[in-house]
């Protein structure tokens, strides 16, 4: 298995799969209901580094990780575009976990 490569969110293209980033929680909202019989909640939360934002959908369990300043490692990711925005989504295998010390970075917000 090869390396984990981060990238930044600048260099997130759309139809992008396995992406590794670091970034920072500016906003967790949105929180969805799946009337489908399943009931799945989902959040979507804005999410950065220094070279840009982005949009990540997580789901109801991961969503409490998803608090503003909080940052988070996020590993093998798939990209879409939505809306006319690059989105991530966490797939079966993609992971999301906090990190314990906080990034040395701000969001850039522009």
């Amino acid at each position: 298995m090869a390396p984990s490569c981060f990238v930044k969110v600048n260099g997130i293209k759309p139809d992008s799969m396995h992406v590794d980033v670091v970034v920072k929680v500016l906003s967790c909202d949105a929180r969805l209901h799946c009337l489908s019989g399943a009931g799945l909640q989902f959040a979507c939360a804005t999410v950065g580094d220094e070279t840009g934002t982005v949009m990540l959908r997580v789901s109801g369990q991961q969503a409490r990780l998803c608090d503003p300043g909080t940052t988070l490692v996020i590993r093998g990711a798939r990209a879409e575009l939505f809306d006319g925005q690059i989105r991530l989504e966490l797939g079966r295998w993609s992971r999301l976990a906090p990190l314990t010390e906080s990034a040395i970075f701000s969001p850039n917000l522009t």
